[in-house]
């Protein structure tokens, strides 16, 4: 006949799920069994106010080591959600096994795992029955130690170890700046654990490959409780690494067609050879002959062939940028005509007035219409 096995220590005093399915009438005997585990320690009213003091959303010493013990946490709650954030503690070495008692995750039949705490915090349609029961073998003065020092409690901090925290300054409105040291939820520590511990399994033969990423194992303390109980020794570090600036004709794609304006022509010898047209015609009013008309003609429909290139390659460019986008290329279409391509650049001064006065002029309108005419006879 085979015996009851039982319990081992570590899976009645853990801060992890142990593995034992419990029913609600028995909930009694786990936490009796659980003060067994404690050897004849007397969980008081004096333990559980120093454990939940020290207990918190946001535990500094995962920072800085020689954080104060009084400053070690803090406790945020978020300002648009009624539900209370996940906490953990941050004690002495010989308060662990109380912590575990209270942050023990219990697994009851047809309801959520939680411990103690969470059913403080985030109160369900069973934590009443779960918190007499742990009163029932702990004390009532216990529970209501607890529940005071989490629910009550601001645990405001006011110093921080110099030369250790990441410090940045906001400007405040109205002048003056604020004063912003970022700190990660505790959560996030054993959740990047979690989310990251198929990345690092052994790539077996004849097996689907592993995947992998750029992530870092890094020791931060010889001792782990001088942290939280609730955590291991070994942070988990990603390297975040930004993706390549696109260079400005992408980046300008990009914008047109998420909704922009059309991309900017960007030629360096553009703007000159406009205004230089813009003289030449001036000239033309005063004095001209047949060189100076055809040297005009020439400047002009050259400037309107390269004008004519550079939509048509743009346009070849967006509807590549589309596709890759998943976007339709046919909500895309605009009408740039020469003149809007030339004339849509950076002036200096009075020059826009010139440029626009030359693109405008008649003679540059005939030689646009001329021009699209000769592409018509071509493309028909």
């Amino acid at each position: 006949m085979n015996k009851k096995l039982e319990p081992k220590p570590a899976d009645i005093l853990t801060f992890r799920d142990p593995g034992r399915l419990l029913e609600m009438a028995g909930l009694p005997d786990e936490f009796r069994l659980m003060k067994e585990h404690l050897k004849g320690r007397d969980f008081t009213v004096q333990v559980a106010e120093r454990i939940c003091k020290k207990s918190g959303s946001h535990l500094l010493k995962m920072i800085s080591p020689r954080i104060d013990g009084d400053h070690a946490c803090l406790y945020i709650e978020s300002s648009n959600s009624n539900f209370r954030p996940k906490i953990l503690p941050s004690t002495n070495a010989p308060d662990i096994p109380f912590c575990k008692v209270l942050f023990r995750p219990l697994e009851i039949r047809d309801h959520s795992t939680a411990s103690v705490i969470d059913h403080i915090m985030n109160a369900d349609d069973i934590s009443s029955k779960v918190l007499d029961a742990f009163a029932a073998v702990f004390g009532a003065d216990v529970l209501e130690t607890i529940e005071q020092t989490l629910l009550g409690s601001t645990r405001r901090v006011t110093k921080l170890a110099a030369g250790e925290f990441p410090i940045i300054f906001l400007p405040r409105h109205g002048g003056g700046d604020l004063q912003v040291t970022p700190v990660a939820p505790a959560s996030a520590f054993n959740n990047m654990k979690v989310v990251t511990s198929d990345f690092f399994q052994k790539q077996k033969v004849d097996a689907p490959k592993v995947p992998r990423g750029k992530f870092h194992k890094q020791a931060i303390s010889s001792k782990p409780q001088n942290i939280s109980g609730a955590i291991s020794g070994i942070r988990t570090r990603l390297l975040a690494e930004l993706p390549s600036g696109l260079r400005q004709s992408e980046a300008e794609i990009y914008r047109f067609i998420h909704g922009g304006s059309f991309p900017r022509w960007h030629h360096s010898s553009i703007r000159e050879r406009i205004l230089r047209y813009a003289e030449m015609l001036l000239a033309d009013s005063e004095y001209n002959n047949k060189d100076t008309r055809r040297a005009l003609d020439g400047v002009a429909d050259q400037l309107i062939s390269e004008a004519q290139i550079f939509a048509s390659e743009m346009y070849a460019d967006i509807q590549q940028a589309a596709e890759r986008y998943k976007i339709d290329a046919q909500t895309l279409v605009v009408a740039i005509t020469p003149e809007r391509a030339l004339i849509r650049r950076k002036w200096m001064n009075d020059d826009f007035l010139k440029a626009r006065k030359a693109i405008l002029s008649g003679h540059f309108q005939y030689r646009v219409d001329q021009a699209t005419k000769v592409n018509k006879e071509i493309a028909e």
